[in-house]
């Protein structure tokens, strides 16, 4: 019996142990991959993908995401201290990739860009240490996550807005932006190839969030 016990105790800490970290499945700081795992995390994508990190943000701006090869594009934005503040990611769109590679490939929807500043920030404050969780000043209900921004246009997609802003009771909203034009959007099938199947998400830096939840930044 007292094994019993003990068997069933060891699985429900497994099952528990699983489920705390599927909640915080995103990435607490920005890499050199950062926007493939993205990818990964929106569509479930399958193959293998190479990620351009640009330092400059007008040749990020002029790049295009690849289907053939698979390639991601990526940009860090800084604020005046250094510390990033938004990571933006230029991608391709399920729809595209299965054509290329196939339907197991990925996923039939892309989820939003706001599933994905969640589970990073869910990762970030995963990634505190007992006395930094100890002084943050922002609790989980401080923290509202608002849906996309969506847009249909490379300029509107890159024209600045407000990604994190304070709202009531002292509450952080984060904001994302997104373009997502689908490779097999009627609208679209007259216009260049390489306009097609795009998917861009712009998301608060991790670092930048993590900043805030503890009050280091403004």
């Amino acid at each position: 019996m007292k094994k019993f016990g003990f068997f069933v105790l060891t699985i429900l800490a497994s099952v528990l142990a699983a489920n705390s970290s599927s909640a915080a499945e995103g990435q607490a700081v920005i890499t050199e991959t950062f926007c493939t795992s993205i990818q990964t995390s929106i569509m479930g994508n399958k193959v293998p993908a190479e990620n351009v990190v640009h330092p400059d943000y007008e040749a990020f701006v002029l790049s295009k995401a690849s289907v053939d090869p698979l390639r991601n594009e990526q940009f860090t934005t800084l604020g005046e201290d250094g510390l990033p503040r938004m990571v933006s990611c230029k991608m391709k769109t399920p729809d595209h990739i299965q054509e290329v590679y196939g339907e197991d490939k990925a996923n039939n929807e892309a989820r939003t860009c706001a599933a994905i500043n969640r589970e990073n920030i869910a990762a970030v404050i995963a990634s505190l240490t007992p006395e930094e969780a100890e002084r943050r000043a922002l609790t989980d209900a401080q923290i509202v996550f608002e849906e996309d921004i969506s847009v249909m246009t490379g300029q509107s997609w890159t024209k600045p807005f407000d990604f994190v802003t304070r709202g009531e009771n002292g509450a952080l909203h984060i904001q994302s932006k997104r373009m997502q034009i689908d490779w097999t959007n009627i609208l679209f099938k007259m216009a260049p190839d390489r306009f097609r199947g795009a998917l861009y998400c712009h998301l608060i830096a991790p670092e930048y969030a993590k900043a805030l939840i503890l009050g280091d930044a403004v």
